[in-house]
């Protein structure tokens, strides 16, 4: 099947819808790659605007590099708009949900584009339900679409145990019951570098950018989140609210990942 035909075909069915330790540097050595390489097409799910940079850029761009760019795709699921900085900042005083949604989408839209995901492979779920609310039976649907489609796909999700976001944990547990119900094949799950000494040793994944070029690509990922422009409409939304973890990403590079068996 052709790219185009590819995409028309999800976005049809999307259409449909709405209505041991394992370390990868680089492509690691032999044994440990073959344990953890994705599928022919990868789905990352990222419950808010920063997520997917904060704890699942390096394996997004070990992704890319494996199965190419086009094959590689992007689900923001949340509005993320519950977060402290809009309610401090007079910027958004009066701003409807909506307004305050589309300042992060513009980080994120920015974000993940440096990191190599393409804008067509990009799928943002507040778009699609309009609700205002978290639509996680949505994420499930989009879920199933891409496994009935592509059929050789890895989910990456954020963790559904380690973590103290509920959010968080219910983004994973969505993908985590797909799999046990054996409607989608092959898991993996990115979790906070706090959690890391929470997972058994022979479920754990690595991902370690090493290259100065793909390191270079999460930097300029982290600066769109730390961008204040007052005419491109950009706060700085990310920094401001956790700007810690970005700090920390810039000094190891690190996704730490695990398995659907912990």
């Amino acid at each position: 099947m052709t790219k185009n035909k590819k995409v028309l075909k999800i976005l049809m069915s999307l259409a449909i819808i709405v209505t041991g330790t394992l370390l990868v540097s680089g492509f690691g050595d032999e044994e440990d790659y073959d344990n953890t390489k994705f599928k022919d097409n990868v789905v990352f799910y990222s419950q808010h605007q920063d997520d997917e940079t904060l704890w699942a850029a390096s394996a997004i761009i070990e992704a890319i590099n494996e199965v190419g760019a086009d094959n590689v795709y992007m689900v923001q699921v949340s509005y993320g708009t519950g977060i402290k900085v809009f309610d401090k900042e007079d910027t958004f005083k009066n701003m409807s949900k909506i307004e305050k949604y589309e300042y992060r989408e513009r980080e994120f839209l920015s974000a993940v584009e440096d990191l190599g995901i393409k804008r067509e492979n990009i799928i943002l779920l507040p778009r699609l339900d309009k609700t205002g609310e978290t639509n996680f039976g949505l994420m499930e649907r989009v879920a199933l679409g891409f496994e009935k489609n592509l059929k050789s796909v890895t989910h990456v999700a954020h963790t559904y145990k380690l973590d103290w976001h509920l959010q968080h944990l219910k983004n994973g547990a969505v993908i985590q019951s797909l799999y046990n119900a054996k409607q989608i094949k092959d898991v993996k799950y990115f979790v906070k570098p706090e959690y890391e000494k929470d997972i058994p040793s022979e479920e754990k994944i690595i991902y370690s950018t090493i290259s100065k070029k793909d390191r270079e690509k999460i930097r300029k990922a982290c600066g769109e989140y730390k961008l204040i422009d007052k005419e491109e409409k950009r706060e700085g939304i990310g920094y401001k609210s956790d700007h810690k973890s970005f700090e920390r990403l810039m000094k190891n590079y690190n996704s730490i990942l695990h398995t659907a068996n912990i």
